[in-house]
């Protein structure tokens, strides 16, 4: 039981954690993005968005949903902000 306690939590916390913790980190001190702060966004945001879309499409439950359409959208939304942010700096 343990094993699916820490499979589950594996799937779920890219979705869960990593995709709102992307999107507040670009909207903190978004003027000055360092290149470190970038990648660790554009990852965090990456594995949101597969994860996310793997909840999405699996149908698993309605939180595994919800938390799958959670990380997609702040995934997708910090992913956005970075490339709007890379536009107006250069």
């Amino acid at each position: 039981m343990e094993s699916l306690a820490l499979a589950v939590f594996i799937i779920t916390s890219p979705a869960m954690y990593g995709g709102p913790l992307a999107l507040l980190l670009t909207f903190w001190r978004p003027r000055t993005i360092s290149k470190f702060r970038f990648v660790v966004i554009a990852l965090l945001s990456t594995l949101s968005l597969l994860s996310g879309a793997f909840l999405i499409i699996e149908n698993i439950s309605r939180g595994a949903f919800l938390i799958g359409l959670l990380g997609f959208g702040c995934g997708a939304g910090a992913i956005y902000r970075l490339m709007k942010f890379r536009s107006v700096s250069r």
